[in-house]
């Protein structure tokens, strides 16, 4: 295994032990206040978003996802540099929050599509689950994103999008039906059709003909 990736597993895993202590003993031991909720904050997202980069740089590790997996783990860090510079920086304008938010749901897209491309498929049926779910996550992703960057919505507007939150919720029902269906139909055994040997067998009488020839 390369030499520089064992150094960089390694100093993440440091990273990831220290976040955990440093996030659990801010509650622990200390009162809720501002400097506890940022430390608690960083920790947390660093772990949050250290799991979906992780998820998908395991899928890289085949080559025809490394694509998917390098935009997963592209998104998931960029989410959390921009949530450590809100938090540092004290930035809370509606924008960032926005652009945030969207970035954190498209990095738990983007961690599930490798999930399931991670699976060595056995079956069509298998094929056609991951198939259906990727398309209602990316549809879920993609409804969920437009209303966040839509206006704030008033009683009136919200009762006129209500054909949007159907999407919504048809979107992420199908999403977790098709999931849970992968490994269930990557488990099947299917019976392979007989293979028809059309190459017809000798009669008896031709072979015994054949013989005496000889």
């Amino acid at each position: 295994m390369n030499l520089k990736n064992q150094q960089l597993i390694k100093v993440s895993v440091v990273v990831v032990i220290i976040a955990g202590l440093f996030g659990a003993l801010s509650i622990i031991t200390e009162g809720v206040g501002l400097a506890t909720g940022k430390l608690f904050t960083i920790s947390l997202s660093l772990i949050f978003f250290g799991i979906t980069a992780t998820i998908s740089m395991i899928s890289a590790r085949k080559p025809e996802n490394k694509t998917l997996g390098m935009a997963g783990i592209a998104v998931s860090g960029l989410t959390f540099l921009l949530i450590f510079v809100m938090i540092i920086g004290e930035i809370g304008n509606d924008l960032m929050l926005k652009l945030i938010f969207a970035l954190f749901i498209s990095s738990i897209a983007l961690a599930h599509i490798s999930l399931l491309h991670y699976f060595n498929l056995q079956n069509k049926y298998a094929l056609y689950a991951r198939i259906t779910a990727t398309v209602a996550i990316a549809f879920f992703s993609l409804f969920i994103n437009i209303q966040v960057f839509s206006p704030i919505p008033n009683l009136n507007s919200i009762a006129g999008n209500q054909s949007s939150y159907k999407v919504i919720i048809g979107a992420l029902i199908i999403d977790l039906a098709a999931t849970l269906l992968v490994p269930l139909c990557n488990r099947l055994e299917i019976n392979k059709p007989t293979e028809l040997n059309l190459i017809e067998p000798e009669a008896p009488s031709d072979i015994n003909n054949q013989k005496a020839v000889e």
